[in-house]
This record gives C-alpha cells, sequence and structure tokens, in this order.
C-alpha cells in the first residue's frame, strides 16, 4: 500500500493524498467494496476503527466488514494499531503549537473526519499511568492473538473495545474462560445464537490522564466474579 501527496493548500497543513494498493494485500471483497464508494468499503471502515482506537475516540459499532475481519484476523489488526502509533504519537506534536486540530477525512465520504488530532487526543497519546491496583470487571473477549498472548476485550461498562495483554502467571482455567468468551462472541455475531460472552476478569491498567483505561493486564478470569472468592 502507498501514499501518494497529490496536491496542499498554500499557507495551509492540508494536503489530498491517494491510496494506492494491491487487492490481494486486503482481500477480493475490498476491490468490490471499492468500486461501491469510499463511505462503504472496508479500506475506509478499517481506517476509522484503527485511528479511533489509537487516539482513544469513542468507539461506534464496528461496520461489519470490519468485525469479520477482527474475528478472522483480529491480530493483524491489533498489530496494524501498534504499527502506526508511534506515527500517529509523533503527528500530535505540532498541536498546542500553532495547530490545535488535524482532520483526517476521505473525499468521497460524509464531511466528518474520521478521526480529528486535539488537545485531548495529544494528552491521550503522550501520557500514560501505571495502575497496579487490582480489579475485577466483567468484559467481553473480542479477539486474541495466542502466539503473542493479547487481543482486544469489550469493555461492557464504558461500551468500548481495549486491548490487554495476559499476565505471565495466567493459569489454565483463565485461559479456557477467555477462550469460551471468544467462541461464544463469534458464534453470537456469525450465527445468531443466544449466548452470553461476558465474563469476570481480574486486572491491572494503563490508563491515559483522565483516568481511560489505555490497556489492560489480564492476571485471571472466570465465568462470574464470585468464582474468584474460591480460588
Amino acid at each position: 500500500m502507498t501514499f501518494n501527496l497529490l496536491a496542499q493548500r498554500p499557507g495551509s497543513f492540508e494536503s489530498l493524498y491517494e491510496i494506492g494498493y494491491q487487492g490481494a494485500v486486503i482481500g477480493a471483497s475490498v476491490a468490490g467494496g471499492l468500486a461501491m464508494g469510499a463511505g462503504g468499503n472496508l479500506l475506509y471502515d478499517l481506517f476509522k476503527v484503527v485511528y479511533r482506537r489509537v487516539t482513544g475516540g469513542n468507539e461506534e459499532a464496528n461496520p461489519a466488514s470490519v468485525q469479520e475481519l477482527e474475528a478472522e484476523r483480529g491480530g493483524d489488526i491489533a498489530a496494524l494499531i501498534e504499527a502506526v502509533e508511534p506515527a500517529v504519537r509523533l503527528g500530535h506534536n505540532v498541536i498546542n503549537h500553532g495547530v490545535m486540530n488535524i482532520n483526517l477525512s476521505v473525499q468521497a465520504a460524509a464531511p466528518a473526519p474520521i478521526v480529528q488530532f486535539n488537545p485531548q487526543t495529544k494528552q491521550y497519546m503522550w501520557e500514560s499511568v501505571i495502575n497496579n491496583d487490582i480489579r475485577m470487571k466483567l468484559f467481553s473477549m473480542a479477539s486474541f492473538n495466542a502466539n503473542q498472548g493479547t487481543g482486544r476485550a469489550f469493555d461492557l461498562e464504558e461500551g468500548r473495545s481495549v486491548p490487554f495483554e495476559l499476565g505471565p502467571d495466567v493459569d489454565r482455567l483463565s485461559v479456557d474462560t477467555l477462550l469460551g468468551s471468544i467462541s461464544s462472541y463469534t458464534r453470537r455475531k456469525r450465527l445468531g445464537d443466544d449466548l452470553r460472552s461476558a465474563v469476570a476478569v481480574m486486572y491491572t491498567s494503563v490508563e491515559a490522564a483522565d483516568g481511560r483505561i489505555k490497556k489492560i493486564r489480564i492476571l485471571a478470569a472466570r465465568n462470574e466474579i464470585q468464582d474468584f472468592e474460591r480460588r
């Protein structure tokens, strides 16, 4: 995939880019999606999800195309988020230094930007607080990369997903519980099964300066919070 600079507005940071890619990189379904317009294709939806997760933005219901991709290749999306994070952080350098907002938009889509860089997202990107207090909460597991021991968990209280990593001492029952949650989540989303995917998680966290959780470390998982009392 390549990004080509087409034009810049004189005296402004506003620029116009085009994206060149091979269909095989993302999948044949993308080619059909692009033919129908930027607003309804996987590439546009993926950009929106990745940038909003990186900058801590409110996460709307994921488009079906991204849900399918995440169910099948959730590790790839997590790797993409990790790959773009350093550049997005550097992209905030000019915020509060002559520039207050940077909008990333798609010309053919709705006028609302995919994401906006602003003082709030800069603070989220640059400031982190390690919170080693052990807490318990219900999460639904959305994806898991067994090789890296990482994934994403949906916070039922906040209505958004957060990245997680497994702690070094996670036991077998915890792994089984997390896999059961992912299985139930996938069967509910793909097959319409009426299954409960929420599980109780014991965790510590990395947080933004305003207290929003940026990442959790899972220490243990059980079907119910009461089950931790029987450990």
